[in-house]
């Protein structure tokens, strides 16, 4: 069980990691902790390639990309289920994702609920919502499981297109290893639905 335990701690780290790398472009901050081990080596193990350091014209190039990808002005690809399920923000996947907002206490600050960083930063919120209720139930991680069904399960559209637009090799990887993690998931989280 101790082992269980463990390895759905670690996912929830990697649901928060891969929130943080969709909500907002990356920063100074983030990327130097990125270059750093023991983290840098987690990252390139999963399929993501680094910028060789964190020049300002590193971060600008990224900034760039990750705006032309998700923000705009035109022809961008928003990260929102709503978006590509119903080609409308506020569909009911963000009424939805309100309930979950809600059993965790979430703020999304200024973004959409149904925004993928949020989707992706609320699944890691669950995991360690379930982690600390896991001695009080068998039927703990029904909830994780049907919310990755609901709102984790819609974006390969997103993804595909996206990896294609990519002008960088950090958010091409990085698209991609979304792409991957959520495809093993899927599998894991369609053998535990109720």
């Amino acid at each position: 069980m101790k082992a269980a335990v463990n390895e759905f701690a670690s996912l929830a780290s990697t649901y928060r990691l891969l929130a943080r790398l969709w909500i907002r472009e990356v920063d100074g901050q983030l990327l130097t902790s990125l270059l750093r081990s023991p983290l840098c080596h987690v990252f390139t193990e999963a399929g993501g390639t680094l910028p060789p350091g964190a020049t300002s014209s590193t971060l600008e190039e990224l900034a760039v990309d990750y705006c032309q990808l998700f923000l705009g002005p035109a022809n961008h690809l928003p990260p929102f289920q709503s978006v590509w399920q119903r080609g409308q923000f506020q569909s009911e996947s963000a009424e939805s994702m309100r309930s979950y907002v809600s059993i965790l206490g979430y703020e999304p600050g200024d973004l959409m609920v149904d925004h993928l960083g949020v989707q992706l930063d609320v699944m890691g919120g669950l995991l360690d919502f379930a982690l600390g209720a896991v001695e009080h139930s068998d039927d703990v991680f029904d909830l994780p499981a049907t919310y990755f069904a609901k709102h984790l399960a819609w974006m390969d559209s997103l993804l595909e297109t996206s990896i294609k637009r990519a002008k960088t090799d950090f958010y091409r990887s990085t698209i991609g290893m979304t792409r991957d993690f959520l495809c093993s998931e899927e599998i894991m989280w369609a053998g535990t639905r109720p």
